[in-house]
């Protein structure tokens, strides 16, 4: 049995699961339309009313998550990796952090307006997971803002998470990681993508 480490509730509820590496989904502020932003809404009321480990909860996170791809794989809104510096600011990024945070980030994607992450642990007590994600988003922010010479809000204050449960739940994670750019249509493979990894 996999050993919660912290559960909370925002907006959307947040699993951290000792051991297990987690999938992260951040999308950049103005990346969504009020529309989607209302279904999402909808979605995160479903979401609070079922118990965290039931099936029904399962699906009510898939929707979440498909609704908002979606709409995020067309790139409209604020799209801030078209700036081809910010994929290697957010490489960058990723490095520092990894020491500092006790999570390494061996598999990620930034698309022009949302990354994908897989973070694992990389000792016995890392920083919590909330906190990882927030010091990554409040350190790249910064430096992106700057670079863009733009002040206010540059991501969602709200992410998505999930704990991978099996290696085979992993394995396909890494799939959808690396194909996203190819789903939509910004590169012919992964690899030719340059903000993937």
């Amino acid at each position: 049995m996999a050993e919660t480490r912290e559960r909370w509730r925002a907006q959307l509820p947040h699993w951290e699961v000792r051991g297990r590496p987690h999938f992260i989904t951040i999308r950049c502020a103005g990346a969504l339309p009020e529309e989607v932003r209302l279904r999402l809404a909808e979605i995160q009321r479903a979401l609070q009313a079922v118990e965290p480990r039931s099936p029904e909860f399962a699906q009510w996170q898939r929707r979440y998550f498909l609704t908002c791809e979606k709409y995020l794989d067309t790139s409209k809104g604020f799209a801030p990796f078209t700036t081809p510096a910010l994929g290697g600011l957010w490489r960058q990024t990723l490095q520092t952090c990894a020491p500092i945070c006790g999570w390494s980030f061996p598999h990620w994607v930034a698309m022009p307006n949302h990354v994908h992450l897989l973070m694992e642990a990389t000792c016995a007590e890392p920083l919590p997971l909330r906190k990882a994600v927030a010091q990554l988003k409040g350190r790249f922010a910064r430096e992106a803002n700057r670079h863009l010479q733009r002040t206010g809000e540059f991501w969602q204050s709200e992410w998505f998470d999930h704990w991978c449960r099996d290696d085979d739940e992993t394995t396909r994670i890494i799939a959808y990681i690396r194909q996203n750019p190819v789903k939509a249509g910004l590169a012919t493979t992964w690899e030719a993508y340059p903000w993937a990894q």
